[in-house]
């Protein structure tokens, strides 16, 4: 087997498509399928389940799909150690929270691009939850997540401390007065979603709808018009543009205490682009 036929292999398996797929690799529909068939012809098995619309992975696809990532990852690997002994190169692609992006993250990717400027980094945002699938499905290096780490193929490392508030319309003043009829957050698989939901389940401020939102400005604008409350850390909300429209309440410690982790797959020697990264948040 070689790497590229991996590669493409890998490509038809997260997107599903065999067109889309090809859209991804930037080369004709015909040559993935091609190569598709030739990798199993060679195995001797077929990988995917040719459908109306699309592809879906047999039980042979499945098998190979694990060993086809940690390939390409040791052969990414070694092709960066080989290449580039001494100084951080190539692409890095981090998970990240909204928040984290937003407040946490410029100040160290200036320092980073300074000192690095020959490594491409790539941050793809979403929930932290979505960020550990991507992380596990070898489409990012590390990833910046909240919340428990309980996964046996990954290690976590603390990257920063975070206090939760409990963000209201300006008109509310104490936690007491706080019986919502709407939550806005970010989509299933925010850590923070999980925490605000807890808190009121504790507390029997019940029930409650649920409004989805996709920026920290659109929750924001949202919870300043009257429309819901929401958990963020006190790092985002207490940036100027927020403190005159909304009202910030503490919350207990057990509830407002949030680690922010950088999390790397367990068995890998970090490259020596996520090893920088890691090196100037340590």
């Amino acid at each position: 087997m070689e790497v590229s036929e991996l590669k493409i292999f890998l490509t038809v398996a997260r997107k599903g498509s065999i067109s889309r797929a090809a859209e991804e690799l930037h080369c004709v529909q015909s040559n993935v399928t091609t190569r598709i068939k030739q990798l199993e012809e060679r195995l001797g098995t077929l990988l995917f389940h040719r459908k109306s619309k699309g592809v879906s992975l047999t039980h042979s696809g499945h098998l190979l799909l694990d060993y086809a990532e940690r390939i390409i990852a040791l052969a990414k690997e070694a092709e960066e150690a080989i290449t580039n002994p001494d100084e951080p190169k190539g692409r890095l692609s981090i998970g990240t929270m909204e928040t984290t992006a937003a407040v946490r993250l410029p100040p160290l990717l200036v320092n980073y691009h300074r000192l690095y400027p020959q490594v491409e980094l790539n941050l793809v945002t979403g929930p932290s939850e979505t960020s550990l699938k991507r992380l596990l499905d070898f489409q990012v290096d590390g990833a910046f997540v909240a919340g428990e780490i309980a996964h046996a193929d990954l290690i976590a490392e603390k990257a920063f401390e975070e206090e939760l508030v409990l963000v209201t319309p300006p008109d509310l003043t104490s936690l007491e007065q706080i019986n919502p009829s709407k939550i806005l957050v970010f989509r299933a698989g925010c850590s923070y979603r999980a925490q605000l939901e807890g808190w009121l389940r504790r507390t029997g401020r019940l029930p409650y709808q649920i409004m989805e939102f996709g920026s920290i400005e659109g929750i924001m604008g949202c919870v300043a018009a009257g429309m819901g409350v929401t958990f963020l850390p006190r790092s985002v909300v207490e940036r100027p543009q927020y403190q005159d429209n909304c009202s910030f309440h503490r919350l207990p410690k057990d509830v407002a205490e949030m680690v922010t982790w950088l999390v790397r797959r367990r068995g890998e020697t970090p490259g020596k682009a996520l090893q920088a990264l890691m090196d100037l948040i340590g």
